[in-house]
């Protein structure tokens, strides 16, 4: 995914005039400077925007500026040769898709976004966010990101969602060719039961006779039961189908429930940043009348999500209930079913049929057949097992502890020395190792240190060097990507940190033939950037000039 120019208007601080970013063919190191609230970072979020069409926490009606309710944005993109355009907006609602020329039907909007990311893109929105556009406000450090949402990123980079997949339909596979074994075990016992019965009977048979009577009422048992069965099969289909939909009802709740609570948390850290009436980053007041009333709406927007979510867990609970009942009826027909004892009345007809007769050869033919479906069983037992046998073998492959480890395994080195010699051009004396599971070791004269007990200052540069890291192997998987944009990524590191990240990032442009944005609040001194982009606010609304 190559981008060639971002356009927009209205996008946040932006006014209605048209903003255009266009992205060098060749290798850049760029700074883009200006003081708080100019719409630096919104730069970054219009790309993200753009391509995704979403930003983390923003819903659409909060991206227009205050004063024109609508806005608009285009991004143009090579993807392996492939020229794509996507405009988004709002008020009007807009999306459009062109590939190579021709409009994309949008009317399934997740769709088309699904094939954009899988079929062009190729770098889901997670990874995007974490490796190629960089905010200090909400990056999460590589090494100290939780097992989860580091195992995410790391499998999308290395590709290892494929092989997730393939996991996922091979224990699909599983769990039928289990239950169709079990089917296969019992069938073979039921025949070899069968088997020995008919052999008694033909031991009893001479000795036996059967009158027309007890014939006749077998028969009618047998009726009556085939009836029986045949209702209560329906029965059970019936309470089957009412179980998916609750079993769908339920899953949509949780899933309701689970945004919810993803709200919710986000809300507190804009709550709790808003609490603390200064920013982190640049030190300037929260304590504001807007801040103010943005914390009463996401108090309120809490409260709101905290009564949907009882309201859910009830109708949840409600659900459950009713799921409860429907099996319950449910084995209710099948040990009807069960205890009907069909399949021994038709045995026992066939048996005393064979005794009226006073004639062997229907039970000869019986257990002849028996022993046939005995044999083709037994080889369809031998093939299920040999199948299993395969699948064992896969799952090993394709797990944790194959294939994935081998990957893993060929580029941790490269990832450790990679950092390493960061580390040690920026003078920090830690030393941080990933293992084969991506878990982060830091240790420091050969003492192991915490993450957190590192200064702000060493987070930054342990950061730095692992992201640099992570980006190069990305930078294998994409091929032609040409952006990285950092965020504040400077602040708190002092004047010899900037210089020797400065270089870094200088040779990273070159050697991964980039265009890299460094965002910053003020100027970086000593550095000759490729470009200098300022942004500013003359009449309220924010522009952008480029100053050489």
């Amino acid at each position: 995914m190559k981008l060639k120019k971002i356009s927009w208007k209205n996008f946040k601080s932006y006014s209605n005039a048209m903003t255009e970013l266009v992205f060098d063919n060749d290798p850049s190191l760029n700074l883009i400077v200006g003081t708080n609230g100019t719409g630096k970072s919104s730069i970054a979020d219009c790309i993200i925007y753009a391509l995704y069409g979403k930003i983390d926490g923003t819903n659409n009606s909060d991206i227009p500026n205050r004063i024109n309710k609508n806005f608009y944005v285009k991004i143009e993109l090579d993807c392996n040769g492939h020229e794509i355009i996507v405009e988004r907006g709002l008020a009007p609602s807009l999306f459009t898709v062109t590939i190579d020329g021709v409009v994309v039907d949008t009317a399934g909007k997740n769709n088309v976004q699904t094939m954009l990311e899988e079929n062009y893109y190729k770098i889901p929105y997670s990874v995007f966010k974490n490796t190629l556009i960089l905010s200090i406000n909400d990056f999460k450090s590589l090494v100290d990101l939780n097992p989860a949402d580091k195992r995410n990123i790391i499998d999308k980079i290395f590709g290892f969602t494929e092989y997730n997949l393939m996991l996922k339909f091979i224990k699909e596979d599983i769990k039928i060719l289990d239950s169709t074994m079990s089917s296969n075990e019992g069938s073979l016992k039921t025949a070899t039961n069968s088997i020995e019965r008919y052999e008694q009977q033909l031991e009893e048979l001479k000795s036996n006779e059967v009158s027309q009577e007890e014939i006749d009422e077998l028969t009618a048992k047998i009726n009556e039961a085939k009836k029986l069965k045949a209702t209560n099969e329906e029965n059970i289909k019936k309470l089957d189908d009412v179980r998916k939909k609750l079993d769908k009802q339920s899953v949509e709740k949780n899933m309701d429930i689970r945004d919810l609570k993803r709200k919710i948390e986000d809300n507190k850290k804009k709550i709790k940043l808003i609490d603390s009436k200064k920013c982190p980053t640049c030190g300037s007041s929260l304590d504001t009348d807007e801040f103010h009333k943005e914390r009463e709406r996401l108090v309120l927007e809490n409260e709101s999500c905290e009564s949907s979510i009882k309201e859910l867990t009830f109708i949840i609970n409600d659900l459950s209930n009713k799921t409860r009942a429907v099996d319950s009826k449910r084995n209710v027909f099948v040990d009807a079913i069960n205890k009907s004892g069909l399949t021994d009345l038709v045995s026992d007809l066939k048996y005393k049929v064979s005794l009226r007769k006073n004639n062997s050869q229907p039970l000869l033919n019986l257990k002849e057949s028996l022993d046939k479906q005995i044999n083709q069983l037994n080889e369809e037992k031998e093939a299920l097992e040999k199948r299993k046998m395969v699948y064992d073998c896969v799952m090993q492959i394709l797990g944790d502890g194959g294939i994935k480890e081998y990957i893993a395994n060929k580029y941790i080195p490269t990832i450790n020395q990679i950092i390493s010699e960061m580390m040690e051009f920026m003078g920090i004396n830690y030393n941080v190792v990933f293992d084969k599971t991506f878990k982060a070791t830091i240790t420091s004269n050969g003492y192991n240190v915490t993450y957190n007990s590192l200064s702000t200052g060493e987070k930054k540069r342990v950061d730095f060097a692992t992201v640099v890291s992570f980006i190069k192997l990305l930078k294998l998987q994409l091929g032609d990507m040409n952006l990285l944009f950092l965020d504040e990524m400077l602040a708190s590191i002092d004047i010899n940190g900037v210089s020797d990240m400065m270089t870094i990032l200088k040779d990273l442009s070159v050697e991964l033939n980039m265009n890299i944005y460094l965002i910053h609040h003020a100027q970086v001194e000593n550095v000759v950037f490729d470009n200098v982009i300022e942004t500013s606010k003359p009449d309220g609304f924010s522009k952008i000039t480029i100053l050489n």
